[in-house]
């Protein structure tokens, strides 16, 4: 496969704005798996694999342990899955069907995350756990989202969303509702801000390159008018 590099490259670009999900506990985000398989698709040109390796179904012990490979032309990678079967599966047969769907899609997604797949969506929400490590700084480095071509035109970022502020009722602009997805485990469904609304807090959160980067285009964009 001449093009693997090329493809490598294209797993790891950016997803489209808004894609990172909010989980419904608010315990934390994540992106579907189905978005995960897409970008497989695409970059791949459907030339890739997924099989089960292993499957390991305990019973008396009640948990199902999964190991998934992934497989572009003659490159693999594993990922590895465990899920715990709450209730008796003796009683519950159905509970051993969720368990393994549960096992199989972490460790679908433990291998995708070894090709970086998904980390710059990730990393402003995970600056407390990994994505905080100066040697990551360069995942919360903004950059055109996936599928706009180099060299296109730039998008109208401040343009007018459908988005309302909760505080004043404007609108937010793209940019400011991009900039709320950039803040550590916001939910910005239920916590809809425009820029000046932004309680000190929760800016105080925001990585001050993407800060300061806002302010900059946003000034540049109020001289531009």
């Amino acid at each position: 496969m001449d093009n693997y590099q090329e493809i490598i490259a294209s797993l790891k670009q950016r997803f489209p704005e808004g894609t990172v999900t909010h989980r419904k506990d608010k315990k934390g985000v994540y992106i579907p798996n189905q978005v995960y398989t897409d970008r497989l698709e695409t970059a791949t040109g459907s030339e890739w694999d997924k099989e089960i390796k292993e499957l390991d179904i305990s019973v008396p012990h009640r948990y199902v342990k999964a190991i998934v490979q992934i497989r572009i032309g003659p490159y693999t990678r594993d990922g590895y899955g465990v899920s715990i079967m709450n209730g008796d599966p003796a009683a519950e047969p159905k509970l051993i069907r969720t368990a393994v769907d549960q096992a199989v899609n972490e460790a679908f997604i433990d291998a995708i995350d070894t090709y970086e797949m998904g980390w710059k969506d990730l990393a402003p929400y995970k600056l407390e756990d990994w994505a905080g490590n100066p040697a990551l700084a360069h995942l919360l480095q903004s950059g055109p989202p996936a599928g706009v071509e180099v060299g296109a035109a730039p998008m109208q970022s401040f343009a007018v969303s459908n988005h309302k502020c909760l505080k004043c009722k404007a609108n937010l602009t793209i940019a400011e509702w991009e900039l709320l997805g950039r803040i550590p485990n916001l939910n910005r469904e239920s916590m809809v801000y425009c820029f000046e609304d932004i309680p000190a807090h929760l800016k105080r959160k925001l990585p001050e390159q993407v800060l300061t980067d806002f302010e900059e285009k946003r000034n540049n964009e109020r001289r531009s008018t």
